[in-house]
């Protein structure tokens, strides 16, 4: 009788490259598959791992801005200050593929030049002198426009035209329209980042397009607006207009309330383009709303600066017992944000008392305008938003 001994063989390898890729790590536990990392400094790499299954046949691609920076299941890369979009790929040898979206925002050094400016804010015409707020902005001898995101590809360089601590002048030179990075470089030649700028050599709106008022002013903002000839609202072609190069005033037309197409011609016929979050468009929808809009931003809050105020005069026909709203979008990167509805007298004179924390703000936010609170604003001279972490877009009343 003989004897024979076995052996532990290779578990056998059921991964196939037909398989559909799953991406395993990271996990969110929100279930949305999205991610931000905030890193906390410009030092500070995007450093993290993935796993993916079939692990020998997936190849893992980093794309930041739509750029690929990396491809490896182990990312370790260095970025200037800013907020950037983020794309996990995970493409396998049969070309199935699968991804995660998020974002990476860098913050800056506390000394560091560094723009504040929303992305609102963030649209370029060439040859017209433009503005770009932040901190830090006096020690910034040049602005540097590049086509990536290293600032490698210098699409041209731009002497200030006037500066201080909180605020940059600069003339745009003759560049083709699309989406740039900035840069703020100082006299010692050190690059700071500050995130992405908009070039606009057409007829483009911005703002103030969304909701109006029937058979009231509408005054609808952009840039390069001054050939603008015509406005449609639905069929209703109006061209009774007042023009500037950043604005359009016209009467509203007589509608219903509810949603409206909108267009709008340059006087040689072409089309207006419409920046809006779907992307640049030539026609939009436009709301008829039982709202009237007193102001409009965006302007960032933060605690050092008061950036939004509603003076007295603007708010004297707002009746006692109507609702005041405050739109806003929370700042990328902001893990803090707090409102506060006061007046320039601040202390004593709050509509609305400090708000902090994500989870008790309602969008819009509303108040009643009681006739304390009425009281406050004619003693003090304007209503005054504060507050960190937020972007006020738009306040309403009804």
């Amino acid at each position: 009788m003989g004897l024979m001994g076995c052996q532990n063989e290779t578990p056998f390898d059921t991964q196939s490259p037909d398989d559909d890729p799953i991406i395993l790590k990271p996990y969110n536990e929100s279930g949305t598959g999205s991610f931000t990392y905030i890193l906390a400094n410009p030092d500070t790499p995007l450093f993290d791992s993935v796993t993916v299954t079939p692990s020998s046949y997936t190849t893992v691609n980093w794309y930041i801005d739509d750029v690929l920076v990396y491809t490896g299941t182990k990312i370790e890369e260095y970025f200037y200050a800013g907020s950037y979009t983020l794309r996990i790929e995970a493409v396998t040898s049969a070309g199935k593929s699968t991804h995660r979206d998020g974002s990476v925002t860098v913050n800056p050094y506390d000394t560091d030049p560094q723009a504040n400016t929303p992305a609102g804010g963030r649209h370029l015409v060439p040859g017209v002198e433009m503005t770009v707020e932040g901190q830090n902005l006096d020690d910034v001898s040049k602005l540097v426009v590049t086509g990536d995101l290293y600032g490698n590809d210098v699409i041209c360089t731009i002497d200030p035209t006037y500066q201080e601590d909180g605020l940059i002048k600069f003339i745009m030179p003759a560049t083709a329209d699309g989406e740039y990075y900035l840069f703020f470089q100082d006299a010692q030649g050190n690059r700071y980042g500050a995130d992405q700028v908009q070039v606009h050599n057409g007829a483009v709106v911005l703002d103030g397009y969304d909701t109006f008022v029937p058979e009231s002013e509408w005054v609808i903002t952009g840039v390069n607006l001054q050939d603008v000839a015509s406005v449609k609202v639905d069929e209703t072609v109006i061209t009774d207009l007042t023009v500037t190069a950043t604005s359009v005033t016209l009467t509203a037309p007589a509608a219903e309330v509810g949603a409206h197409t909108l267009s709008m011609k340059n006087k040689d016929g072409s089309d207006v383009m419409f920046v809006t979050a779907a992307g640049t468009l030539t026609e939009v929808l436009t709301v008829v709303s039982a709202e009237t809009t007193i102001w409009t931003g965006p302007a960032a809050l933060a605690w050092d600066a008061e950036v939004v105020k509603v003076t007295k005069e603007t708010m004297a026909d707002i009746a006692v017992g109507s609702t005041i709203y405050l739109y806003f979008e929370v700042q990328a990167g902001a893990e803090y944000y707090a409102l506060r509805v006061t007046t320039p007298w601040w202390d004593g004179y709050d509509l609305v008392p400090q708000i902090d924390g994500a989870n008790t703000l309602p969008n819009p936010y509303g108040f009643e305008y009681t006739a304390e609170r009425k009281g406050f604003v004619e003693t003090c001279g304007a209503m005054s938003v504060v507050g960190n972490g937020l972007t006020i877009t738009k306040i309403t009343y009804k």
